[in-house]
């Protein structure tokens, strides 16, 4: 897929974007440091403050945003568009304020242009893979997203590989949803350079470079652990033609942010993205880098007083609790809460231990407690032996269609409720309805009976229940092609 993010950039001229750094900037200085948020929300800052503003290469009068200070509830408004909420937007009466507001009507312009952007690389179902019992299960796993996290689901682009070059991570930040361990080993790269190309170009043989190319180099680990981050980059770019993403928790070195932006820059994509773990390391990132040098990397705000909530699961699971215990009432809020923070699906590898799990997006539960189902899991040897545990993995667990020994068993975090013409099926964010047929009635009986196989499902339905049977066929497949079923475990059936 082509790099949208420089369309984004193709909109402004570069004064715009050099107005446009400094704003996010602001809302930087709001969303990461208490009592810079308290003073803006009170609309007086101090001459300390204000000076600090122009430090940090906020060069624009603060009367040009006094907007903000004379309606703080925009100022939310703001950064839920900003961290790109689903249920954002600027309301039409704060709209028609915006008009004389320039700079913060740039902003939004940005900003929504941003988001636009992202939706067309999430959740991405069409043809993407030379492989096609892998594409077929990652479009499964899209759609059960879509239904289990809601609109979450629409800023998750679900790459396929997540490949770790190293055991365990050096941060170890507080609210890790992976419960990440302290670091054991990092893949040298000099010693390894080959074992990686190797892997990964097993990867593009067997999915296509596309697919392998959706991927990340780093997942329960931290980038910066491994001295040859960039180098690793570099050789998967040079396999793949793909760029990966980077998201680091070692802010304020800045050498290591500054070599980041060297690759990223000429490219022109919206990375590195920062978790900012305290105000102290923001201040040292606006002290190192100019705005313009960071207008198109994230931050997150990752402090304890931040009003960035934090996903249950990993280290801060009991305190959060299970995200699928939530009361029926939940349907109606305007925003869905985050409940994971993985992405992958498809093969989560880690080349030190020569594991490979194959995974999907969830929301975090006792049985899931970092966020991810696992539905298979093996390890390898060498790179051949690589090879033919990934087309294993496939071969089990990617069946093109329901196998008719497969247990017409409902994913794990569905309810299924019996109605006068039907059934629902009740997600943690959303009801589906299936009503007003009568093979709707007959299945709904089953789905909530002793799980049987695929096979006997359709007997059961066509002879005890006389249902159509094409239209059974057309029923069930559609459970299946929709993400409705349960294909956890299914390599040992």
């Amino acid at each position: 897929m082509s790099n949208s993010y420089q369309k984004v950039l193709e909109s402004f001229t570069q004064d715009e974007l050099y107005k446009i750094a400094q704003v996010k900037r602001l809302f930087e200085c709001y969303d990461g440091d208490v009592e810079f948020r308290k003073a803006l929300n009170s609309g007086y800052l101090n001459n300390e403050q204000q000076r600090r503003l122009k430090q940090i290469g906020i060069e624009f009068d603060l009367h040009e945003v006094d907007l903000l200070f004379k309606n703080p509830e925009i100022i939310y408004q703001f950064i839920q568009e900003t961290n790109g909420h689903e249920q954002s937007g600027i309301l039409a009466e704060h709209k028609e304020l915006l008009k004389n507001y320039p700079i913060l009507e740039l902003w939004v312009r940005f900003t929504q242009k941003k988001k636009l952007h992202y939706k067309e690389v999430c959740a991405y179902r069409g043809h993407f893979s030379k492989n096609t019992r892998f594409e077929n299960w990652r479009n499964r796993r899209i759609a059960s997203c879509q239904s289990e996290l809601g609109a979450f689901n629409n800023y998750i682009d679900h790459p396929s590989l997540a490949v770790e070059l190293c055991d365990g991570c050096t941060v170890q930040c507080w609210f890790c949803s992976f419960g990440a361990q302290k670091l054991k080993k990092v893949l040298d790269y000099n010693e390894n350079k080959d074992y990686f190309r190797s892997i990964v170009q097993t990867c593009a043989d067997i999915l296509g470079k596309e697919a392998a190319g959706l991927a990340l180099l780093y997942y329960a680990t931290e980038p910066y652990d491994n001295p040859n981050y960039i180098d690793y980059m570099k050789d998967f770019a040079a396999i793949t033609g793909s760029i990966v993403c980077t998201s680091t928790a070692v802010c304020a070195n800045k050498k290591w942010i500054d070599d980041l932006l060297a690759f990223y820059r000429p490219k022109n994509m919206p990375w590195p993205r920062l978790s900012v773990l305290s105000t102290r390391m923001l201040n040292k990132i606006h002290e190192n880098h100019t705005p313009f040098e960071l207008v198109n990397v994230n931050m997150l705000m990752q402090m304890k007083d931040s009003e960035r909530g934090k996903v249950s699961g990993g280290r801060i699971f009991e305190e959060k609790g299970d995200m699928r215990q939530r009361d029926s009432e939940d349907y109606l809020l305007d925003v869905v809460p985050q409940g994971t923070i993985a992405c992958i699906s498809g093969f989560y590898i880690n080349l030190i231990t020569k594991k490979i799990k194959l995974v999907s997006p969830c929301y975090t539960s006792k049985k899931w407690p970092y966020g991810y189902r696992v539905f298979d899991e093996t390890s390898f040897e060498t790179v051949e032996d690589f090879h033919s545990k990934i087309q294993d993995m496939i071969e089990r667990n990617m069946p093109e269609l329901p196998p008719d020994n497969m247990p017409l068993k409902l994913r794990d975090d569905l309810i299924c409720k019996i109605t006068k013409t039907g059934f629902n099926l009740v997600s943690p964010n959303q009801i589906h309805h299936f009503e007003n047929k009568s093979v709707f009635q007959a299945l709904g009986k089953l789905l909530t009976a002793p799980p049987v196989s695929y096979h006997d499902a359709m007997d059961i339905l066509v002879g005890k229940y006389n249902q159509n049977p094409f239209e059974v066929h057309a029923v069930l497949n559609n459970l299946f092609k929709e993400g409705f079923l349960d294909e956890v475990g299914l390599s040992d059936e």
